[in-house]
């Protein structure tokens, strides 16, 4: 734009959008992924109910209408985990730290998870180290965490497999560590593992809302922490997070 009458020159106005662009590819990319999940049970209810008043065999339609039940508690998940995801993203959440043992707290989430690991064939395990310090935290949602990476390794782990959680201590930090002999993630989905609905196997994700491991990471550095992820297809994963302990 030219300067006022009488200035010599002109004025230049550079603006960087990229991260506007980026804002708003992710909020397509959110529409379009919530739609989609959305989608598909909303789809299998509306079939469930226009097959039901043809049924005339009640063991047939309570099966029918357990259906419709657990597409419902799918949709009411997924709302859930989104309205937590954005009161974490908020800052809505607080947490409420005490003085946390892992090892403990790690062992509680084992023994919750052991059903599940027994049904699969998995073996679960825990690695602990003697003499550890507490660490402060949020005793409730870092069992959140520890029980979303063993679900998942249990998860994607075949019969025969093992899953191993390990704590130890590097430095400043404590570690949490949930490896598995599963079928590992593409490398091509690895910086992608922590957005919100990303599945790097739909084929294979079964009936999880892609939110989990979203929710992990930023309950983790609302700790001031931070969560990676290690993994080779067909190889297995090594999820971790760090804790820092007070100086």
């Amino acid at each position: 734009a030219p300067m006022e009458r009488g200035s010599p020159g002109v004025l230049v106005l550079l603006q960087d959008l990229t991260e506007i662009k980026g804002l708003q590819t992710m909020r397509r990319e959110f529409v379009g992924n919530i739609s989609h999940e959305l989608r598909t049970p909303l789809a299998s209810i509306k079939a469930i109910a226009e097959t039901l008043p043809a049924v005339a065999d009640r063991n047939e339609a309570r099966g029918f209408l357990e259906k419709i039940s657990g597409e419902v508690d799918r949709m009411t998940q997924m709302v859930n985990e989104l309205s937590e995801l954005s009161r974490i993203e908020t800052g809505g959440v607080p947490l409420v730290i005490t003085p946390v043992d892992l090892n403990k707290l790690v062992a509680e989430v084992n023994e919750r998870m052991r059903p599940l690991a027994e049904r699969k064939g998995v073996i679960l395990e825990q690695l602990t180290a003697a003499g550890l310090p507490e660490v402060p935290a949020d005793a409730s949602r870092l069992q959140q965490v520890v029980g979303n990476l063993v679900h998942n390794a249990i998860k994607f782990t075949p019969a025969g497999g093992r899953v191993t959680v390990a704590v130890r201590q590097e430095g400043d930090n404590l570690v949490v560590e949930v490896r598995d002999s599963g079928i590992g993630i593409a490398a091509a989905d690895i910086p992608h593992i922590f957005e919100r609905f990303f599945k790097a196997d739909r084929s294979r994700s079964g009936g999880g809302t892609g939110l989990g491991l979203a929710i992990a990471r930023h309950l983790v550095r609302a700790h001031g922490g931070d969560i990676r992820v290690q993994s080779e297809e067909g190889r297995g994963s090594v999820f971790s997070f760090t804790l820092p302990l007070p100086r």
